[in-house]
């Protein structure tokens, strides 16, 4: 072998030997390959999405009422009327007879007879007047008592209108029967009481069943307990005796409580709820 040739080989193993060292020496660990690269993580995150549910509660609203017309002033007229108006669109006149019992029950069914002529006048504007609110409808009037608007339920007197409303023998006998039950322990309805449903004539000075000319208070006004005592009555003894202009004569039998049965002679006249009871003899 030449000179040249061991000179080569010797300078390749020497290179050789640092090429070595060199990668040796990478992470200062000698002798120990180094760990390989580590792959990159790729992080995933998932993001829950929760559905947002708008939780809105709907309120359903009531069914609307009858229409009633209102009353300037007197807001609870109408709503007194609406309530009756109610009862009878759902049910005609047989829906109001257990609330009306202000109404001689023989004659709610002829009275509210024509349920779609009632609800047209009741859709009117209504009318304050003096002792009564009023609608007037093409056809028929509806007008209703002071004393059933603060109830809060007030069945109506109905009558054509252009005409005038007219009270009858039953309206006045009704009223006597009415009277009687409270002194006999049979009201017609536990809330038929005086303070809230008047049946005897007031103390204005209107009272002239003789024609005199010269009206005074009501003989029963001053004294509207006058059949306290009364311990029954026969039904079928009230009755309408005779007639004077807006004066009527109902007699009735009454017993008292010791047993006694005489005929009550009442005369009744108009007054702000309709006829009344101005006196007994």
């Amino acid at each position: 072998m030449s000179s040249l040739s061991r000179i080569a080989r010797a300078g390749a193993g020497l290179l050789g030997a640092v090429l070595v060292l060199t990668a040796c020496e990478g992470d200062g660990r000698q002798g120990i390959p180094t760990d390989p690269p580590s792959a990159p993580t790729t992080e995933e995150t998932t993001t829950a999405t929760t559905p947002t549910t708008s939780a809105t509660t709907t309120t359903p609203e009531p069914p609307p009422g009858p229409a009633v017309g209102d009353v300037p002033g007197n807001p609870q007229a109408a709503s007194a009327l609406g309530a009756f108006l109610a009862d009878l669109e759902a049910g005609g006149p047989p829906a109001v007879t257990p609330t009306c019992w202000t109404v001689p029950p023989t004659d709610i069914p002829v009275r509210y007879s024509d349920v779609a002529s009632i609800a047209d006048a009741a859709g009117q504007p209504g009318v304050d007047g003096q002792y009564a609110v009023t609608w007037t409808g093409p056809v028929s009037t509806v007008s209703i008592k002071r004393s059933e608007i603060a109830s809060g339920y007030a069945c109506p007197s109905v009558y054509p209108t252009g005409t005038a409303p007219v009270f009858t023998d039953l309206d006045a006998t009704y009223t006597v029967e009415r009277y009687l039950g409270r002194f006999t322990g049979a009201p017609v309805d536990p809330a038929d009481l005086e303070g809230d449903y008047p049946l005897v004539c007031d103390t204005r000075p209107t009272w002239d069943p003789q024609g005199t000319g010269v009206p005074t208070p009501a003989p029963l006004a001053n004294n509207p307990g006058r059949l306290t005592g009364s311990a029954s009555y026969n039904p079928a003894s009230v009755y309408v005796a005779f007639t004077n202009g807006d004066y009527k004569t109902v007699y009735a039998d009454v017993t008292n409580v010791s047993g006694f049965e005489q005929n009550q002679v009442f005369t009744l006249g108009i007054g702000a709820n309709g006829y009344c009871i101005g006196d007994i003899a």
